[in-house]
């Protein structure tokens, strides 16, 4: 390639023709060889260097050292380089004087061009090698199980269904750094998942422990599938695969919170009553006497009323039942289950309506007779207008 000069500072760099030594020239560009008269050398060859490659360029310079009437050839390498920010030389071009000047600028551009482009081409290939990799794998655990794929490739959503039947479903988060780079895993199961990563299986090794680890937890759904169908469930309102725990309703106004054992979900739950103490209190003595009585044969439901005593209400779509507000299972104040995460969990020992805490207190605040010591407030029951107390919501 070659770059002609029409030198628009000529009169500049007229003034400067003897101000610069050829040596100036030759420190900053060692490589560079005059080929002309040595007081007033016409041309130049030899190389410069653009990033960390010495390129090939011939400079003839009729009016040495301003850059008037300058011609620059270059190797083919070097024109491309040249090509992509032709602009920013022009400009430099306007605003120099002297060959040295232009040199200079001319080899920061090109310099800062060429690790750009070289970035570019090593993401691209990158990329591809990316790209190919991970659609191989892809292929191998098969596009039936692919649900979702973003636009980048750097979330995939896999879906399997277990042996009953019950859908599950696999996020995967890819790096760009894949497959030496391990993916992030987000599941719906109640344990983490474990594996072993492998960059040449991929995904497959992520798939093959999934599948496996849904297998053993076939009891656990079962279990906890059959209670979701009997019970009126308080808590979670959209019971998960995840959940481990649920609170269900006993039919004289107390619930029990229960987290099945992931392992032994036949096994004795943990139990936590929750309702007015004068009702919970003998079942908490019934629980702590009686769990050697525990039956793994039998349901959570069958056990729990046969060692409590008591009823479990059953869902609607068990045929009995019905819904918790049938049963004053809600808050008694904003008449809601739901208050944002939480659930009714102050009860009046006297009528046993339940309260959201910040309902209850919020009732208390607005009447003149209440009172306050440090972080309790008193009053009377919205609903039996008996003395009530709770904590101040932090």
């Amino acid at each position: 390639m070659v770059v002609e000069f029409e030198g628009k500072h000529c009169e500049r760099g007229t003034c400067h023709r003897y101000g610069m030594e050829v040596s100036d020239l030759y420190a900053k560009f060692p490589l560079l060889c005059s080929s002309g008269p040595s007081k007033s050398p016409q041309a130049f060859h030899g190389f410069i260097k653009i990033g960390d490659v010495d390129h090939e360029v011939y400079l003839k310079t009729p009016h040495f050292p301003a850059l008037k009437g300058m011609t620059l050839s270059t190797d083919t390498q070097l024109s491309c380089i040249v090509n992509s920010c032709q602009l920013q030389l022009l400009e430099v071009e306007e605003k120099c004087s002297t060959i040295l000047d232009y040199l200079l600028k001319f080899q920061q551009i090109c310099s800062s061009r060429s690790k750009e482009e070289q970035l570019v081409e090593d993401l691209s290939m990158l990329q591809n090698s990316f790209f190919k990799c991970l659609l191989s794998h892809l292929e191998d655990i098969g596009w039936s199980r692919v649900t979702q794929v973003s636009s980048d490739f750097s979330a995939i959503s896999l879906e399997t269904r277990d042996k009953k039947g019950r859908s599950h479903t696999l996020r995967v988060k890819v790096g760009a750094g894949y497959p030496q780079e391990e993916p992030i895993v987000e599941t719906d199961l109640p344990v983490d998942l474990k594996f072993s990563w492998n960059s040449v299986a991929g995904l497959s090794c992520i798939i093959s422990a999934w599948e496996e680890q849904l297998t053993d937890l076939q009891q656990f759904w079962d279990v906890l599938d059959e209670l979701d169908g009997s019970v009126l469930v308080l808590d979670p309102p959209n019971p998960a695969r995840r959940h481990t725990t649920r609170r269900i309703l006993l039919s004289n106004h107390v619930s029990v919170q229960m987290t099945v054992s992931v392992a032994h979900p036949n096994s004795l739950p943990q139990c936590h009553l929750l309702g007015a103490s004068r009702l919970t209190a003998p079942l908490n003595t019934l629980l702590t006497d009686k769990y050697e009585e525990w039956d793994p044969e039998r349901s959570i439901v069958s056990n729990l009323e046969a060692i409590l005593g008591v009823n479990v209400v059953k869902s609607r779509a068990a045929g009995t039942g019905g819904e918790a507000e049938e049963w004053s299972a809600e808050c008694a104040v904003c008449y809601c289950l739901h208050l944002e995460d939480s659930l009714p969990d102050l009860t009046c020992d006297h009528c046993s309506q339940a309260f959201h805490v910040p309902c209850l207190y919020e009732w208390l605040c607005g009447l003149t007779n209440s009172r306050q010591s440090m972080n309790v407030i008193f009053g009377e029951c919205p609903y039996c207008t008996q003395l009530i107390s709770c904590k101040v919501p932090a």
